[in-house]
């Protein structure tokens, strides 16, 4: 009966995993209190797997708002495992996309201070 239950739960998880990360869907999440990731899902064949093809961005909104960085680009299609798609390893109140602050930019001449890269 457990094994039976079991079965039943991991088809439901694969149906939704299925209907969820279809080819051309673009998928949101906030990953930090004020960081959010898109996700454009470009190929599910490896789902089975637990991978997707996929192009990425990365945006404080925050800063975007206040206009203090301008809006990512999705990155190139990548090979990305789907436990992997919303790990983030910056701080709880996010930052950039490469993981630092706006502050760190401040004052230093860095160009890419506006756009985060």
């Amino acid at each position: 009966m457990l094994s039976q239950i079991r079965d039943y739960l991991e088809r439901k998880r694969k149906q939704r995993i299925c209907k969820v990360f279809q080819p051309g869907k673009t998928i949101s999440r906030f990953i930090a209190k004020d960081v959010k990731r898109e996700v454009l899902v470009v190929s599910a064949d490896e789902i089975d797997d637990g991978f997707i093809t996929a192009r990425v961005r990365t945006n404080n909104i925050l800063y975007l708002n206040k206009r203090l960085t301008t809006e990512q680009d999705f990155g190139s299609a990548q090979r990305i495992a789907i436990a992997e798609l919303w790990n983030w390893s910056g701080k709880s109140w996010g930052g950039l996309a490469d993981g630092t602050s706006i502050v760190d930019h401040v004052g230093t001449g860095d160009s890419n201070a506006k756009t985060g890269e």
